[in-house]
């Protein structure tokens, strides 16, 4: 619910203005005791078995949908999900792809949750930022031998691709390889096991679902074609649809995936994917002459990479003043990322709910003029409250 009687808060960098009140909602986390416990195994179960990035977001639903109890399988995914669907052995599938047509046919239900894109990781220790298209393929199919024909050092280039059951992998192929093979990579399996590999690795590239982008040193995510990985910029070349499958007789499985395209479900999706209700893009290029661009200047958390500490902003949620959510913003292009994300938006005010340490959430209102920047400093905000 949007609060109420807003004040006015102003900062200056070109033109600003922020009509905003702040609500602080202060909550303990408590653990779960012996009832709760007792109560969460008497839920029924819902069996998932298929893709390990759809894996993920029941993972994050499980605390917040409280009916059922997830027994999860992702060691299949999503060729072995779309098997067990077709075969009844499961109630619920998850794809990193579009669905078989022979599954529509069989009468399977798929419903789209959001997108997910495939990062491209190198081993910090390669001083490369940005790779095209171009230069990708020629390292996925062995034509690149040294980090240096790419404008690296003279390092040999380790590619490293996901196993064949996972659709990461050939989603990658049909967007960066097109008719050509993999040549001259190491499969790793399960996907998790990407990142590890990937950062134990002197000159290691490997693909992986922007879902399984963590804090683990010796990692990092590079731009392909200029475009930054985040699950805010939708112009991001390489990226895949997210699908649950389900049988329409199966109540419990209908319900979930419901809910998932839900207000609710679609927040939780939005922690590690783009929601299905999004609308337009979120990109650091140039305004637009009909929008204006909002930075909002979230409390940091420390991340520690290569031996030194970052410090990106927090995530927050932009919602109509309403309270309808138009989007969530994960507020740094990577995890050594200090700078907000620049958001257009078309002008009018608009309800920002921020994460915070300090308190449980932090809500106010910011107004977005045409060809204007609003900035927003929570920190700020909340030290207001407190004084």
């Amino acid at each position: 619910m949007a609060p109420a009687d807003p004040r006015i808060v102003t900062r200056k960098k070109h033109l600003m203005r922020i009509a905003g009140i702040l609500l602080c909602l202060g909550a303990y986390v408590a653990l779960p005791g012996p009832t709760a416990l007792a109560q969460h195994s008497k839920r029924p179960e819902l069996r998932y078995v298929g893709s390990s990035t759809v894996g993920l977001f029941l993972r994050d639903a499980e605390p917040v949908y409280d009916r059922v109890r997830f027994v999860i399988d992702t060691a299949p995914e999503s060729a072995g999900g779309e098997r067990a669907i077709l075969e009844a052995s499961t109630d619920l599938a998850g794809i990193a792809r579009a669905p078989q047509p022979e599954t529509l046919r069989a009468g399977i239900v798929a419903t789209a949750i959001g997108r997910d894109g495939i990062a491209v990781i190198i081993n910090s220790r390669i001083p490369v930022t940005n790779l095209t298209l171009g230069e990708l393929s020629r390292i996925f199919t062995g034509q690149v031998r040294s980090w240096r024909e790419v404008g690296g050092p003279d390092l040999p280039v380790r590619p490293h691709i996901v196993g064949t059951d996972s659709a990461t992998r050939d989603v990658f192929r049909a967007a960066v390889l097109g008719a050509a093979g993999y040549a001259g990579c190491k499969t790793v399996e399960p996907d998790a096991k990407m990142l590890q590999l990937v950062a134990a690795t002197d000159g290691a590239i490997g693909q992986i679902s922007f879902s399984f982008l963590d804090d683990t040193e010796g990692v990092r995510a590079i731009s392909v074609d200029g475009e930054a990985p985040t699950t805010t910029n939708f112009d991001y070349p390489i990226s895949r649809p997210l699908y649950l499958l389900w049988r329409e007789e199966n109540e419990q499985a209908r319900n979930f995936a419901r809910w998932a395209r839900d207000l609710e479900g679609q927040r939780v999706v939005m922690r590690r994917f783009v929601g299905f209700r999004v609308v337009g893009s979120v990109r650091g290029k140039p305004t637009r002459p009909e929008t204006g661009t909002l930075l909002v200047y979230t409390e940091t958390s420390p991340v520690l990479d290569g031996g030194i500490y970052y410090y990106p902003h927090r995530s927050y949620e932009i919602l109509t003043r309403e309270g309808q959510l138009i989007r969530r913003v994960v507020n740094h292009r990577g995890r050594n990322d200090e700078n907000p994300t620049a958001v257009h938006l078309l002008p009018g005010t608009y309800l920002i709910r921020a994460e915070s340490q300090r308190r449980k959430n932090v809500e106010f209102f910011a107004t977005v003029e045409v060809g204007e920047t609003t900035q927003v400093y929570v920190e700020e905000l909340i030290g207001e409250t407190l004084e």
